[in-house]
């Protein structure tokens, strides 16, 4: 079982490790591989995001990666929860909890009313359980899902 030792920001070296992470995680559904891999442009995270401190990364004791959130300004008193992913093998160990209530933490302390996140409808059950209401839907590059919101 792997447990969150500390979360902290990504560090630019670790841009390759976090796309590779990124790609494990989003092939563990065996719908979308066939899209993903049809556009692997949809798999990374934005450099810019990790430079302007917008990435931060869960880690165990000996400082390997669990998983990470990529978080921007949505406007509107809204931070944009836009990654959230897991190693497949960490996957329902507390990470991805850990992942979010450090984004709430953060997004309170630097004036944010709300988290808002898009999200497929086979993660709504995740994203309720830590707080989020499923609100309207939305079409995605890759089909449906919805905006959900989190009041902080």
């Amino acid at each position: 079982m792997s447990v969150v030792s500390s979360i902290r920001f990504a560090s630019p070296e670790e841009g390759q490790a976090l796309d590779a992470l990124h790609r494990r995680s989003s092939l563990v559904w065996e719908e979308d591989r066939a899209n993903l891999e049809a556009h692997p442009d949809a798999l990374g995270v934005p450099r810019e995001r990790i430079a302007a401190k917008g990435v931060r990364v869960a880690v165990d004791e000996h400082g390997e990666l669990l998983g990470f959130s990529g978080v921007s300004d949505g406007g509107e008193g809204i931070c944009e929860l836009n990654d959230l992913f897991v190693e497949p093998d960490s996957m329902r160990c507390g990470i991805g909890r850990a992942l979010v209530e450090d984004v709430a933490t953060r997004a309170t302390a630097a004036g944010f009313a709300q988290v808002g996140v898009v999200a497929a409808p086979r993660t709504f059950a995740f994203y309720e359980r830590v707080g989020f209401v499923v609100g309207e839907p939305c079409q995605t590059r890759f089909g449906l899902a919805a905006r959900l919101r989190r009041e902080l």
